[in-house]
């Protein structure tokens, strides 16, 4: 993996975190993707009704809808042609 591309097992810079302060810090429902389109890996991200995980490829914007629901994968991370 080169410097440019994206690490998805860890968050830069997230300050430490008080217990009092866990609801303001609270992390937001992810799924790793490798972009095969231009071998990137990047992050998409449960949409507001929490009905899919969506996002595009860093670099060329194509983009990738993961629907949830029932009888679905408990995998976390996928690869996207």
């Amino acid at each position: 993996m080169t410097a440019s591309q994206f690490d998805a097992f860890s968050d830069p810079d997230v300050p430490k975190r008080k217990s009092s302060d866990s609801a303001r810090y609270r992390s937001r429902p992810f799924l790793g993707v490798e972009f095969v389109c231009c071998s990137f890996y990047g992050r998409i991200y449960q949409n507001a009704a929490g009905t899919a995980y969506v996002g595009n490829c860093p670099r060329c914007a194509r983009p990738i809808t993961v629907k949830i629901g029932p009888g679905g994968s408990s995998t976390r991370f996928f690869r996207a042609s």
